[in-house]
């Protein structure tokens, strides 16, 4: 999984509850760090914060979903800041899904598989 913020903190909670879990993740502070990236990690699941450095979280989210190959790739945006005006547009983009950051982390963890369950799922169908 890759995780997108700027905030260390952050990044090594979700760091630790998601190895718990037993997933694989990687970190990145920024978008454009996410992006110059990704290939390499190839990640099974994003979660990102809508607010980072640079190009904010939608736009990384618009991006991606412009890439070839990560038009199904499952996104989590987790922000501390009501977007949900915002997120309503890239949340219409498909397999993508938004959690304010304080829920509590059964929510977010079934939210993460429920992501990824979908996202199997297209890859068969298709």
């Amino acid at each position: 999984m890759l995780i997108v913020d700027d905030d260390p903190s952050f990044q090594r909670f979700l760091d630790l509850r998601l190895q718990l879990e037993g997933d694989q993740t990687y970190m990145a502070g920024s978008a454009e760090d996410a992006l110059a990236a990704i290939d390499e990690f190839d990640p099974t699941l994003v979660i990102t914060d809508v607010v980072l450095p640079g190009m904010n979280g939608l736009e990384f989210v618009r991006n991606l979903r412009g890439q070839e190959g990560r038009r199904r790739l499952p996104i989590l945006i987790l922000t501390g800041v009501d977007h949900s005006a915002e997120v309503g547009e890239v949340v219409g983009l498909g397999l993508v899904w938004y959690l304010r950051k304080g829920a509590e982390w059964p929510l977010v963890l079934r939210t993460i598989r429920n992501l990824g369950t979908r996202a199997r799922e297209l890859a068969l169908a298709s």
